[in-house]
């Protein structure tokens, strides 16, 4: 590591990313995020056009949908780039790659909100109809709180973009800048390179806001639906000693699909950012071209992240597809029923 450090301003085009390794990264980066796009746009369209169906839900999966959607698609144009330009902009990645990484960091805050709001079914039902005033002005808080996450998050970019994405103009007498640093690809530039447009004291906090950010969501998910499923296993058992005989039927079932979905949340952000955290953290210590296959499997698993949501969230379950494929109206619902058990439950 110390000999990495100290010779960090003298890397040869050995230790960086190859031309044609980039354009590896580059098509698989295509490949997964092609899928993300369409996923993601299919469940915002069909959200929108089905929403006084979809309830609670349709709050945080319009906008987890929407945030996922501009992350894959800003991180598609970008990436694309690699294979239709030779001479690309410095700017785009200054300020393109950082803008993908904000709306993602708006996707992890949506997914902890939906856990966090998930939680309410630990604290018990609802005492009053979904339609009363004290609920309604609850959903106008949370339109409020959403709206200011939005905002905060995107005035952080403008911040970011405004006073420290400005690339160094300094430059180097005698000394032509490496077809590498024409390049963009996520974490190419995350440590001090050849490029002497890159400057990582301006673009830390935003790298760093981001490995902070995955794990306290990680964590966060990973304790909230422990503590959900821990709740229900609790009311399975004795659902069982009073109901033996709907124990071993519907609420089995709805139990098994609770633990399923629960697991599946949490592994999303798990297997999807686990190589880009150790990605970011190793490229302090070893060299880019040694990082090749996990280049490769950071690509593909974070281009995956607005598919795999849009089949968690939305398509793989039950209670979604049937209220936007019509069969089921916003007329047949419970007056006391939780946001979770709106959100999560399987119709059976």
């Amino acid at each position: 590591m110390y000999l990495k450090l100290t010779m960090a301003g003298n890397l040869t085009d050995n230790d960086t990313l190859q031309i044609d390794q980039i354009k590896t990264i580059t098509y698989v980066y295509i490949a997964f995020l092609t899928p993300s796009v369409i996923g993601s746009f299919s469940v915002f369209l069909v959200s929108l056009l089905r929403w006084r169906n979809l309830q609670e839900q349709r709050q945080l999966l319009v906008q987890l949908s929407l945030a996922d959607l501009l992350a894959s698609s800003v991180l598609l144009s970008i990436t694309s780039s690699n294979v239709i330009s030779t001479g690309q902009e410095p700017n785009l990645c200054l300020y393109g790659l950082p803008l993908a990484l904000v709306f993602y960091c708006l996707s992890f805050m949506l997914v902890n909100s939906y856990a966090l709001k998930s939680k309410n079914v630990v604290q018990g039902w609802r005492t009053r109809p979904a339609g009363s005033e004290d609920v309604q002005s609850g959903r106008t808080k949370e339109n409020v709180h959403y709206a200011l996450l939005w905002v905060f998050l995107i005035g952080v970019y403008v911040i970011y973009a405004v006073f420290m994405a400005s690339p160094n103009t300094k430059t180097r007498t005698g000394i032509t800048e490496p077809e590498y640093c024409k390049r963009c690809i996520l974490f190419s530039h995350v440590w001090k390179d050849d490029c002497s447009v890159y400057d990582f004291k301006h673009q830390a906090p935003v790298y760093f806001f981001l490995f902070f950010l995955v794990v306290e969501v990680i964590l966060s998910c990973t304790v909230i639906y422990h503590d959900i499923f821990k709740w229900h296993e609790g009311q399975q058992q004795r659902q069982q000693g009073l109901f033996p005989v709907e124990g071993d039927g519907q609420s089995t079932k709805r139990f098994k699909h609770l633990k399923y979905t629960a697991r599946n949340r949490v592994l999303v952000i798990i297997v999807c950012w686990t190589p880009a955290l150790l990605l970011f953290g190793m490229t302090w210590a070893i060299e880019q071209s040694r990082l090749f296959p996990l280049y490769i499997i950071q690509a593909a698993t974070v281009s995956l992240q607005g598919f795999v949501n849009s089949m968690v969230y939305a398509w793989k379950r039950p209670n979604f597809t049937e209220a936007v494929l019509g069969e089921r109206t916003p007329l047949i619902i419970y007056n006391h029923v939780s946001f979770f058990e709106e959100s999560l439950k399987t119709s059976v």
